[in-house]
């Protein structure tokens, strides 16, 4: 089964979303329903705010300006920060200050190794979500990478992605998800004929891997 994961690094539904299927994928394994090892998970990113200057925005006054300040709610108590807390996370919207333009972070993701892909995009979730790091920042994306890899391949990278590298891949990824129609990120597309988006329960994930759900493409 082929898997097509459309996400954006600033998109908290992305990352609610990576968890509830992994917890799927591992009951199901674990039942032995599904092998996983026939499973191919393809990300492909997708900028929500294509139009965010270089410098990113104020994050607070992008939230006054499209009447979303419902995201700062001291409580914590709005339908993002439940989901998050049933998958085992925070997000403190309140920490960030900067909303980033996304772009070079997709094209750093793109190069980098495959087996460290998602870590680190684990990582920038953590960082922005919880610490409310600015990700914007393409040094900052770099200092977590060599968590994983060498400090000089993260610099090569980030030497690539400064020059343009990667950003067709990108942009490619984008006209895919346009074909689509996409409506809501993130975007699970399983073999071409289901798709599911948007908040996605681990249970509606477990139907799509199972095949009980009918094509709706």
């Amino acid at each position: 089964m082929k898997i097509e994961v459309f996400y954006d690094t600033l998109c908290s539904w992305c990352r609610v979303g990576k968890v509830n299927f992994k917890h799927a994928v591992e009951k199901l394994a674990n039942e032995g329903k599904i092998n996983p090892k026939d499973i191919e998970v393809i990300y492909r990113s997708y900028v929500i705010y294509p139009d965010v200057p270089e410098e990113g925005l104020d994050y607070y006054q992008t939230l006054v300006d499209s009447d979303d300040l419902e995201k700062v709610d001291p409580k914590h108590d709005t339908p993002i920060h439940r989901w998050g807390k049933r998958a085992g996370m925070e997000f403190n919207f309140e920490n960030i200050k900067v909303k980033p333009n996304t772009f070079k972070a997709h094209q750093f993701l793109h190069m980098i190794d495959k087996k460290h892909f998602e870590p680190l995009i684990n990582d920038i979730h953590y960082e922005f979500f919880e610490l409310g790091s600015d990700i914007n920042d393409l040094d900052f994306i770099v200092k977590l990478a060599t968590k994983y890899i060498s400090a000089d391949e993260a610099e090569s990278i980030k030497q690539r992605v400064l020059a343009g590298e990667a950003l067709d891949e990108v942009n490619r990824d984008i006209e895919i998800a346009d074909g689509y129609d996409i409506d809501l990120v993130p975007l699970y597309v399983f073999d071409g004929k289901v798709r599911l988006e948007g908040g996605i329960l681990q249970k509606k994930f477990e139907d799509a891997l199972l095949g009980n759900i009918e094509p709706n493409m």
